[in-house]
């Protein structure tokens, strides 16, 4: 094992602004969080290690960007000597090492600086092995990355069909039916437009507080779970909550505070934080054609919402935006139609976090020489199947 300064495996930098002109396609604008737009030309050809410097949420993270990207100034940008070190086994590697917790300098909002991650010391095998143990996990990175792009095209798919019965009006029968002026606009007839809060309950999360914290017990669901999923950080609780609060995959949640949008919930039992509403349809309204309902109506939520540094809607909004209501027949055939493809996804996201939690439990093995990286195979998709 080798012991380094970070400075001595590569040059950093942080990038730069955002051009001011964004394009629908062209490079991407890479933040360290997301692609963030489009411009004329890249600020880096090659796919770049880097770690995000500050910004809400995801300090710390150690990202490899698109290739062809601009990447901006909430990121340290690490262009990596190739003699010493591999770029992605460096990036695995400070992925695992809490960069955030150790190198933090921020006060009100959490930040890494440049000189602080120069200084930061790593203890690593030799080249030949780092590069052993990137192929041994990119295998499994591959496999997450497919299983990705496989549930991205299910989401599409059932998102289409909403839209095409619900929003275009051109279900199963559409040929045979008339239409009729409503405040929404020509709808079919038998349809009605209804508001949110005549389909469906709302239930605002449990005000949890530091006290109600505890090392084990079952996770705190709150906004930043909705996004980046349950990890090592997420509060947990073992007791003190009402049942009611309990949030099962397949529950949906609408976020009506800071960032609003609804979800499907697919990360296992945990507790529903404040600021985030479970969702349950009434007379046995589906789960799934409610959830898309909130999607499509998503605009019209943030149009009403209020805040200037963090926006929020106010419950009268679920009053006020309308969509129209199908009958119940054409809802449950949506419902038997799009189920089997969210289970789907279900089970896919379920493989992507055991594949995860395989990858993540072998880095520290791999690194320290544990286990010998001469006798790793690769995974393959049989073992995706028994994941």
């Amino acid at each position: 094992m080798n012991t380094y300064r970070l400075d001595e495996l590569a040059t950093m930098r942080y990038g730069k602004l955002p051009p001011k002109e964004k394009l629908d396609s062209g490079c991407p604008i890479f933040t360290g969080y997301k692609v963030s737009g489009y411009c004329r030309e890249p600020l880096y050809k090659e796919p770049m290690l880097l770690v995000v410097a500050r910004g809400v949420g995801g300090t710390g993270d150690v990202k490899i960007s698109p290739p062809n990207a601009w990447i901006t100034n909430l990121s340290i940008v690490l262009d990596i000597d190739e003699s010493l070190t591999d770029k992605y086994f460096l990036c695995q590697y400070l992925g695992q090492q809490g960069l955030k917790d150790k190198l933090n300098t921020g006060s009100a909002q959490a930040q890494i600086t440049v000189n602080a991650l120069s200084s930061y010391l790593v203890e690593i095998p030799d080249l030949h092995t780092q590069r052993r143990i990137a192929s041994i996990l990119s295998a499994y990175d591959d496999l997450i990355e497919n299983n990705t792009r496989r549930i991205e095209i299910l989401e599409e798919m059932a998102r289409r069909l909403y839209e095409e019965w619900f929003v275009h009006f051109r279900f199963p029968g559409h040929e045979e039916v008339s239409f009729k002026e409503s405040e929404l606009g020509e709808i079919p007839e038998g349809w009605k437009p209804v508001a949110f809060s005549e389909v469906a309950s709302f239930m605002n999360g449990f005000a949890f507080k530091p006290s109600h914290f505890t090392d084990d017990g079952l996770p705190v669901i709150k906004i930043k779970e909705l996004k980046s999923g349950v990890t090592a950080d997420t509060p947990r609780c073992s007791g003190e909550v009402k049942e009611k609060y309990l949030v099962k995959d397949g529950d949906v949640l609408f976020s009506w505070s800071a960032h609003l949008d609804a979800y499907i919930w697919r990360g296992g039992e945990g507790w529903l934080n404040q600021h985030l509403f479970k969702v349950d349809g009434v007379d046995g309204i589906p789960k799934s054609f409610l959830y898309f309902s909130l999607k499509e109506k998503m605009v019209d939520f943030r149009a009403k919402s209020m805040g200037t540094t963090m926006q929020h809607i106010k419950r009268s909004a679920l009053n006020e935006v309308k969509f129209p209501m199908a009958a119940e027949s054409l809802t449950s055939k949506f419902d038997d139609l799009v189920t089997p493809i969210l289970n789907q996804v279900l089970l896919l996201q379920r493989k992507n976090g055991n594949l995860r939690a395989q990858r993540d439990l072998l880095l520290p093995k791999l690194v320290s020489g544990e286990i010998d990286v001469s006798d790793i195979t690769m995974p393959d998709d049989k073992e995706v199947e028994a994941a």
